[in-house]
């Protein structure tokens, strides 16, 4: 990866299905964060373009999201592609994103747009979680993405929670692991650090800088905390938020530091995959009691 590479975790607090002013509100923030404090890279939460979903199935909802949903490449890509291209920064967005030819499926998207305004990659969300699963289909490819910052991999919120997916991008080569949130308590109730945590897990398992990018703001009855977090490869945190402001969480990763995390403990050499083979077998069910003789 480079020597340095400056960041910005957008907290971003997304207008229910308004994916133009959505778009547009985060164009602003790419050219400010680097202007003004020279982001190379540009994080926006989980479903920032429609904001996230309702918490039961709504089947007048779903219609709603869907419509909203657009393909990629597609017009939040092309107005965030646009930004980028002048901020010169790569860009890392969550959308509700249309399947490519069949209709009514949709992806919750991680999407990485490059300096050029092109789209570069895109990680489809492989665990959706709770009331997702009503409104998004898993995606069934772990990716990274080689990029004159370093080489990226892309998760979103419940990921995480599954620590072979970042394994698994590390061992393809990431560097930088991009996690996008949205994550939500009861209106009154006080959140938790656990974005702080879980990003200082991932990181220290895996030796790589972890960022996870949390949004802000109330739909329905969820308060959405903010709380982003910037870990290290060493698990120490390098930038954090304590407030559900809409602004940015700002860090510089440093491409030593990288490096000497990795000379210092060898954690890939020193694993010891033939013995953890149970982790990727399906969960086994019971076999039933036999009654009787």
């Amino acid at each position: 990866m480079k020597d340095e590479v400056r960041v910005s975790l957008v907290q971003f607090g997304s207008k229910p299905l308004d994916c133009s002013g959505n778009a547009r509100r985060m164009a602003a923030f790419v050219e400010r964060e680097a202007r003004e404090h020279g982001a190379e890279l540009v994080v926006f939460p989980e479903l920032s373009t429609t904001g996230y979903v309702r918490s039961a199935r709504d089947d007048a909802y779903a219609e709603l999201l869907y419509a909203a949903s657009e393909p990629v490449p597609g017009p939040t890509t092309d107005v965030l592609g646009e930004a980028a291209r002048h901020a010169g920064a790569h860009v890392v967005v969550g959308m509700s994103q249309r399947h490519p030819y069949v209709p009514e499926v949709l992806f919750n998207s991680a999407v990485l747009i490059g300096p050029s305004g092109d789209v570069l990659g895109v990680q489809h969300k492989v665990h959706p979680c709770r009331d997702e699963k009503e409104y998004y289909v898993p995606g069934d490819e772990i990716a990274v993405f080689r990029t004159a910052l370093g080489t990226l991999a892309l998760n979103v919120c419940y990921d995480v929670r599954f620590p072979e997916m970042a394994r698994v991008q590390t061992l393809a080569g990431a560097e930088i692991v991009v996690s996008l949130w949205a994550s939500a308590v009861q209106p009154g109730k006080v959140p938790s650090d656990s974005i702080v945590a879980r990003c200082a897990t991932r990181a220290m398992e895996n030796a790589v800088f972890f960022l996870g990018c949390n949004r802000t703001g109330t739909d329905d009855d969820q308060h959405f905390y903010g709380r982003s977090a910037v870990a290290g490869p060493s698990g120490d945190v390098l930038a954090s938020s304590d407030d559900d402001q809409e602004d940015a969480v700002r860090a510089v990763l440093r491409g030593a530091d990288l490096q000497a995390q990795r000379r210092y403990l060898t954690i890939f050499r020193d694993r010891r995959p033939e013995l953890y083979g149970r982790i990727v077998e399906p969960l086994s069910r019971p076999t039933p009691p036999v009654v009787g003789s």
